[in-house]
């Protein structure tokens, strides 16, 4: 999974100081510096002492412990204490490649990489960006927050309520990269969110593409109401860093008004989608996952699982029947 890209911080977490990261285990760190953004193996090569605990001079990375520096492409350019000038011939720091896009900054596990993502690029529209962490394993967080029948049940009144439940034609499709299912609910959403939202809805479309990437979309007569990309970037072994980047269309409610009163909802069941992983997580046992019993109901899983082993998805195409 290192061949792809993943959002490691929002552009307004990075400034000049060194910041430490971790993705798929390794330990990184980002600085803004003379050449821009730069992301590279947070160790010294001298004594394995965190290049993050040091700092930037003259838009290069010192080393807080002997003082070693180091330029963009991981070349050594000062040895304090041996009163040369250095011309360094080899790159000895690990350098990654890294990237702005979208209010998000971008790093891939390998150097001189293009900047080449699998999903689309959002509306141009206003984005509202939001970062946090979640514990678990990668699939089940992407399961969560691509399967519809649990918002009757664990956002009961927020999203859905499971006392009205809506017949729903799911109709599943293979996508460049990844797979969608439209959905077309027979009557609009219950629940608060959907009282608000969901009057207006005609269908919605929930997307996964590859590596870790969901995208929600709401449509209306008028076309897209709302979009909310989610983003889980593995960080060490069940934590993984939650980006999520809403849009509204414009219209003449300020998308800044629509935000201020969603917001809270939305972080309601945010949370409630947090404290479900979690215990989720600490009530299974090693190599559980594979005792799962799922049903033609858990439509993403079975992609989920091919796009976690870096597997060719292989779609099966087809309409089926939900109650949300």
């Amino acid at each position: 999974m290192k061949k792809y890209w993943y959002p490691i911080a929002l552009q307004k977490e990075i400034k000049k100081d060194p910041k430490s990261f971790f993705l798929l285990g390794e330990k990184i760190v980002v600085y803004r510096g003379s050449h821009g953004l730069v992301a590279q193996k947070d160790s010294c090569p001298h004594r394995k002492y965190p290049l993050s605990e040091g700092k930037v001079v003259d838009g290069e990375i010192q080393c807080g412990y002997h003082g070693w520096k180091f330029d963009n492409k991981g070349f050594q350019s000062d040895l304090p204490g041996s009163g040369k000038q250095l011309n360094s011939k080899c790159s000895i720091l690990q350098t990654y490649s890294i990237h702005e896009h979208e209010h998000l900054i971008w790093i891939c596990l390998q150097e001189n990489v293009p900047f080449t993502p699998f999903h689309k690029d959002l509306l141009p529209r206003k984005i509202f960006s939001h970062k946090t962490t979640i514990p678990g394993d990668p699939k089940d967080i992407l399961e969560n927050f691509l399967d519809p029948l649990h918002t009757s049940f664990l956002h009961n009144g927020i999203i859905r309520s499971q006392k009205k439940r809506n017949k729903t034609i799911a109709e599943i499709r293979s996508i460049k990269n990844g797979v969608e299912v439209k959905y077309t609910e027979v009557s609009p959403q219950t629940g608060i969110i959907g009282s608000i939202m969901g009057r207006f809805i005609t269908h919605s479309y929930g997307r996964l593409t590859k590596p870790n990437v969901i995208d929600l979309e709401f449509h209306s007569k008028k076309g897209i109401v709302m979009t909310n990309r989610f983003i889980i970037v593995p960080t060490h072994k069940n934590e993984n860093f939650f980006f999520s980047q809403l849009t509204f269309r414009k219209t003449w409610i300020p998308s800044q008004l629509k935000m201020g009163i969603l917001a809270p909802l939305f972080y309601l069941a945010l949370q409630q989608d947090k404290k479900a992983l979690k215990i989720q997580l600490m009530n299974m046992v090693p190599e559980e996952h594979k005792e799962y019993n799922s049903t033609y109901l858990d439509i993403m899983r079975p992609y989920i699982d091919q796009m976690q082993m870096d597997k060719e998805l292989k779609v099966v195409e087809k309409d089926i029947n939900l109650f949300l």
